[in-house]
C-alpha cells in the first residue's frame, strides 16, 4: 500500500513540475493550458519509470568511466 502511495506522490510531483515548466519557464504558448494539464497527467504515469531508467544509465556510465580511468592508470 505504501508503494502505491509513493507512486502517486511521484506522479503528482512530476505532473505539477511539468506544467510549471511548460507554462512559466519554457513559456509554451503553442498549446492551451487544458492540453498541458492532460499531457502532464499522461506523462506523470511514467515518471518513476523514467527516473529508474535515467538512474540505471548514470550508474552504468559511472562504472564504465571508473573502469576506463583505472585501466588507464594501470598501463
Amino acid at each position: 500500500m505504501i508503494v502505491i502511495l509513493i507512486y502517486f506522490i511521484g506522479w503528482l510531483l512530476f505532473s505539477v513540475g511539468y506544467y510549471i515548466y511548460k507554462v512559466y519557464i519554457a513559456k509554451d504558448r503553442w498549446h492551451n493550458k487544458k492540453l498541458l494539464i492532460w499531457r502532464a497527467f499522461k506523462n506523470g504515469c511514467v515518471s518513476w519509470l523514467g527516473i529508474f531508467v535515467i538512474a540505471t544509465f548514470l550508474i552504468v556510465g559511472g562504472i564504465l568511466a571508473i573502469d576506463e580511468w583505472i585501466e588507464s592508470k594501470l598501463r
